[in-house]
Formats: C-alpha cells, sequence, structure tokens
C-alpha cells in the first residue's frame, strides 16, 4: 500500500480558497502525477484543499470523497503563535530530547496538541483498518494486502502531526525536523514481512514541480 500526504496549494486564508498562484501550484503537481497511478483521493473539508483536489481529481479521472478527520488542526496556543512553526532552537534548547512518552509535558503547546495528536492518530488508523491493516504496536498487521495507492490532500499541521504518529517519532521533532510546503507532496510506502507492514518515506515535501514556470 503506498499513502501520499498532499498539502493544499497556496492558500488565501481570507476566502478559504487558494491564490491564483495556488491555481498554477495545483495544476503543475496535478501534471506531475501524471504517471502515478491514483486508486482512491481523500480531501478535507476546507475549501483551499478542496480547489487543490480538484485539479488531482480532474487530471485522474477520479471523484475525491471528503473526510473531515483531514480538516487543519487548531495549533493556535496563544498570541497567534502556531504550534507546527515554533523555532527548533526554542524547543530543544534545554538539551532535553522530547520522546514519545513525555514530548508533550516539555513543549508549551504540548496539552493543547496531544489530544488532537490521539484523535488524528485513532482516525487515521480506523481508515487504514478498512483496508486491511491494523495497527498493532509500533507497526500494522496485514489482514488484506494491497497495491493500492491512496492520496490525501490536507493541510501543513495535520500532515506533520500525521506523520509524527506514523513513523513514531515525538510530535515536536516532526514540527522541528520536516517540512510541508504548499503544494508537497510525501509518499509513504508500506513495506509487508510476514504478515506485518512498516511505513517507510520515500518522498519527503516534494516540491519539484515548482520548476514547471507555474
Amino acid at each position: 500500500m503506498r499513502i501520499l500526504l498532499i498539502r493544499h496549494s497556496e492558500p488565501d486564508y481570507s476566502r478559504d480558497t487558494i491564490t491564483e498562484v495556488g491555481h498554477r501550484q495545483a495544476k503543475a503537481l496535478a501534471n506531475s502525477l501524471e504517471k502515478i497511478q491514483i486508486d482512491r483521493l481523500f480531501v478535507s473539508p476546507l475549501g483551499r484543499a478542496q480547489a487543490t483536489a480538484k485539479y488531482i481529481a480532474d487530471a485522474k479521472g477520479l471523484q475525491f470523497e471528503t473526510l473531515n478527520w483531514l480538516t487543519e488542526l487548531d495549533g493556535d496556543f496563544g498570541a497567534d503563535l502556531w504550534a507546527w512553526n515554533v523555532s527548533g532552537s526554542e524547543i530543544l534548547q534545554s538539551g532535553n530530547l522530547p520522546e514519545m512518552n513525555n514530548w508533550h509535558e516539555i513543549v508549551p503547546y504540548g496539552l493543547k496538541m496531544l489530544p488532537q495528536w490521539e484523535t488524528l492518530a485513532q482516525n487515521f488508523d480506523k481508515f487504514l483498518s478498512e483496508f486491511g491493516y491494523i495497527r498493532d504496536c509500533l507497526r500494522y498487521r496485514v489482514i488484506s494486502p494491497n497495491n493500492l495507492t491512496i492520496a490525501f490532500v490536507s493541510h501543513a499541521g495535520t500532515i506533520l502531526t500525521l506523520l509524527s504518529y506514523i513513523v513514531n517519532i515525538p510530535l515536536p521533532l516532526s514540527y522541528i525536523h520536516f517540512s510541508c510546503d504548499p503544494s508537497s507532496l510525501t509518499e509513504l510506502v508500506w513495506e509487508e514481512y510476514k504478515g506485518y507492514a512498516v511505513p517507510r518515506i520515500v518522498r519527503l515535501n516534494d516540491t519539484s514541480h515548482w520548476k514547471e514556470g507555474y
């Protein structure tokens, strides 16, 4: 199984859609996916994700499906400061490396983001279970293996938070070390072995389609 995590293109937040540049980005992204099989396309309910997904759906001849849990998370924890934009230098200045069991205790946004992280993880695992992959501790038990490619069009905070769960790294380290630019593509493959699967990132924040001169 293959999953594509796609961030919406350049947003017009005030109108919850995408800018003129965003439309060109979305078209270039859709063109770059021409040779990639996409079997199912799922999209956040927010307008900027829907507008981006339409280009992909039209290029692929697909109908996209809206999933409410793919909406952007609430990362604003005060003074209009968003969790995934906090400087890594600030988070790591203490020298205490966040761990999976304590990250929420040592970052300023921990109490706000932990329940959202947990809910997103639960929704993702429920989704995967419908495709035959059941979370079993840190890996997935494969009930019905498949070669599907599933694409999600979502948001930076949602994608970075989901990556933390999928690849088992503390959330602050995902926010610090991974990027998620407009119209970027992150690709994961579930590598199977003896009835279990572990996701591997094979592409991260790919914006190579930008060179098409949008």
